[in-house]
């Protein structure tokens, strides 16, 4: 063998910086429904101040064996309480307050073990009211396709444009105990708690997603699903979720996405394929009912019942969707429906009622949502037909509320900082029969707010290679965002916690069986900053810590090759936060900055921050049972933060700009604040030479100058400020091809 082969040999014995891989993904978190016919979990045994349960097959988030979905022991630390309680009341939460923490998951045995033990006892099956929830904070999203001998997490977002990546290294707090008599030496060392800080993310944003992570607080609103039809008169298929596709005798009718085109005579079903007939348009259009008439707060349908075209819709009050004259996507509201009538009806969007109230415009009923949804849920009840509807892992769910929620700012008027608790999710898991959950979505990540079922609706939204359908997309050549998705982002209470994936190679192949692969859960961002300056790209910067680390260590786990198996098609990279077309950052020529009402011509850089002062907490839990050498998580991680709380949160704001008057000296010496005046505005737009393009608006409500340093040049230069702001308040909104960030 020459020198040379055994040097690539070497090589390929060592792990190495260019064949490490990177992303991330939410925290979930998991249940089960009780039920009386099917013992799908069970207390099986206890021993000590331990109890094991055992979790039947046929759960959304277990198979035949039962095997979990998940990794083995990856639950260690999670905390479990235990919903309902008629078989184990001695244990319901509601009641008693007790709440357990994971000790051990066994993926193929389907166990979990959990301290200290239950007082229900040993063999009880659950009952129908008898559910076990596993909280989202450090449990990472389950992976549908995992398998026990394959095992996967729902880590699959792109982090970034990554410019530098610290991963928060375990650190050991190792007491070192010196005992009198014994010597000059260590006598004793014993380890106690772990932190898991110093990690952080430097990356060039070609989108503001991580913003949410540093914020908090989150709203998005997509144009929702449409039918699409290649050519004028021939049947169409693919329809929006709540369309009733076994109906051949109603009439439907359809608009034109964009134009005023309506088409008030398609025909019902094919009995055969069950395709819409009769249809003359082309295009995406919104299929619905036909409207009469309406006045006031009243819209009337023709001769079809309300329900006669669609699946589900809330009689006692549920979400509408028309396009307006020009095309343009529509919400409003109604509360309640009867035979051909919709009543006390209101707009979401400016303009929705007048729309609905036209005759012949076409009026589609978003899915109904069949029981209140909490902040925190992570599943939807719409009901089995349409749940059925929706495919884990590629389609997501869009709520829109009439709903409000009221932000945090000073501006005067509170209409002005209210927004609809609108939200999309993407579909991880569809509920069955056997669960005693069929009429059930399961969704990636909590819910931010309350939901009230009779003020929302659910509207199926699913990637493409393209814009039909109304799929969010990016066009080639114009780079046009087509069907973008609003964001909002704004400071909330609690902040969202997510996982970090992180693994090594020795060879550059898909399925390298030397690998090191590592997973950070109860991350949880601790500072971020987003900055400009005349370099280039728009910069952002994410300080944060963990909770937990597990280590795979048996080579069971398939790490996520973003660009090799993840993000390697079209829809892929969409789903995964890198859209083609989309992945070219926000550059400083196109960010334009406004302060104290005027815009910044010369300035050279701005930095904006938010702080969260985060604390990891560690509790007096104790642990027991054995803690072996190859345990992935030692002690039950109790030696490990429990939870990182949020503390006061601060923002700031710094600039440099060339003077050219005297109004930052003024503002300064003055103490002006701008209360609901002045906004500080900061606009960013993507390259390209279409008008509607990815963008970003930054507003800050609320400001005074703290500092605004004009030193004497020394080169005899032009004279710059350096400018300081005290920030109470801080929004974002994003236009993007992302349903969710």
């Amino acid at each position: 063998m020459s020198v040379l082969t055994k040097s690539r040999d070497m090589a390929n014995t060592l792990f190495k910086g260019d064949l490490a891989e990177v992303s991330f993904g939410k925290e979930t978190g998991l249940r089960i429904d009780g039920k009386s016919s099917q013992a799908n979990w069970t207390h099986t045994s206890v021993s000590g101040n331990t109890s094991t349960l055992t979790v039947g097959e046929d759960e959304y988030w277990t198979t035949t064996g039962p095997d979990m979905r998940i990794p083995t022991n990856i639950l260690v630390g999670c905390t479990l309480k235990i919903e309902g309680g008629t078989n184990f009341s001695a244990d319901n939460f509601a009641t008693t307050k007790r709440t357990y923490y994971i000790t051990g998951n066994d993926a193929a045995a389907g166990t979990l073990t959990i301290q200290p033990a239950l007082l229900t006892a040993t063999g009880t099956d659950a009952d129908d009211d008898d559910n076990i929830v596993i909280d989202f904070y450090r449990c990472p999203t389950f992976e549908v396709s995992s398998t026990n001998a394959a095992q996967q997490v729902k880590t699959d977002q792109f982090i970034g444009l990554l410019n530098e990546l610290s991963i928060p290294e375990p650190q050991i707090d190792v007491r070192k105990q010196h005992i009198v008599g014994l010597g000059r030496d260590v006598n004793v060392i014993t380890s106690g708690r772990e932190t898991m800080s110093g990690g952080s993310i430097q990356l060039n944003a070609h989108t503001l997603r991580w913003m949410k992570y540093a914020l908090g607080g989150h709203s998005a609103k997509a144009q929702g699903e449409f039918t699409y039809s290649t050519n004028a008169g021939t049947a169409v298929g693919d329809f929006p979720l709540n369309i009733k596709t076994g109906n051949t005798t109603g009439t439907y009718g359809s608009q034109i996405y964009g134009t005023a085109t309506i088409d008030n005579t398609v025909g019902g079903f094919n009995t055969t394929n069950g395709a819409l007939l009769n249809n003359g348009q082309v295009g995406n259009m919104l299929v619905g009912n036909l409207t009469a008439s309406g006045s006031s707060t009243t819209v009337n349908l023709n001769t079809s019942h309300y329900n006669a075209l669609h699946e589900s819709v809330g009689s006692t009050g549920g979400v509408f969707k028309v396009l307006s004259g020009a095309g343009a996507v529509l919400y409003g509201h109604f509360g309640s429906a009867a035979t051909t009538a919709l009543s006390t009806c209101s707009d979401i969007d400016s303009g929705a009622l007048a729309r609905a109230q036209v005759a012949g415009v076409p009026i589609y009923f978003l899915g109904k949502v069949e029981a209140d949804i909490s902040a925190g849920d992570i599943r939807i009840k719409v009901g089995s037909t349409n749940a059925g509807k929706f495919t884990a892992g590629t389609t997501y769910v869009q709520i829109i509320d009439k709903g409000v929620f009221t932000i945090p700012g000073q501006d005067d008027a509170v209409t002005s900082r209210q927004i609809n608790k609108h939200e999309i999710r993407r579909v991880i898991a569809i509920g069955s029969a056997n669960g005693n959950d069929a009429d059930y979505i399961y969704v990636e990540e909590p819910f931010t707010f309350d939901h009230t079922a009779t003020q929302c609706g659910v509207e199926r939204l699913q990637y493409g290679s393209s814009n039909l359908r109304g799929n969010a997309h990016i066009d080639a050549t114009t780079k046009e965002l087509q069907f973008g998705v609003t964001h909002t982002l704004f400071g909330h209470d609690v902040l969202p916690s997510f996982t970090i994936e992180q693994s090594f190679r020795q060879k550059d192949v898909e399925s390298d069986p030397k690998q090191l692969l590592r997973l950070y859960s109860g991350c949880k961002a601790t500072d971020a900053t987003l900055s400009a300056d005349t370099e280039g790209e728009v910069k952002v910067e994410i300080s944060y810590e963990a909770a937990r680390h597990y280590t795979e260590t048996n080579n069971t786990i398939i790490p996520h090759r973003m660009f090799d198996n993840t993000a390697n098609t079209a829809q892929n990279r969409k789903i995964s936060g890198i859209a083609v077309d989309g992945e070219k950052p926000f550059l400083f020529q196109d960010v334009s900055v406004e302060v104290f009402g005027r815009p910044v011509l010369r300035g050279t850089e701005f930095s904006l921050g938010v702080a969260n002062n985060t604390e990891a907490r560690y509790f007096i839990r104790g642990h027991e049972g054995n803690t072996t050498d190859n345990d992935q998580v030692q002690h039950g991680a109790t030696h490990q933060p429990l939870e990182i709380t949020e503390g006061q949160r601060e923002y700031s704001f710094t600039m440099r700009a060339m003077v050219e008057d005297d109004r930052m000296w003024e503002e300064l010496r003055t103490r002006r604040h701008h209360r609901n005046t002045n906004d500080i505005t900061i606009s960013l737009k993507k390259p390209g030479n279409a008008t509607n393009r990815e963008s970003a608006t930054i507003t800050l409500e609320d400001y005074t100058i703290m500092k605004a340093d004009h030193q004497v040049p020394s080169d005899k230069g032009p004279v710059f400020a350096e400018i300081e702001l005290v920030v109470r308040h801080m929004k974002i909104t994003e236009n993007s091809v992302y349903y969710i960030l």
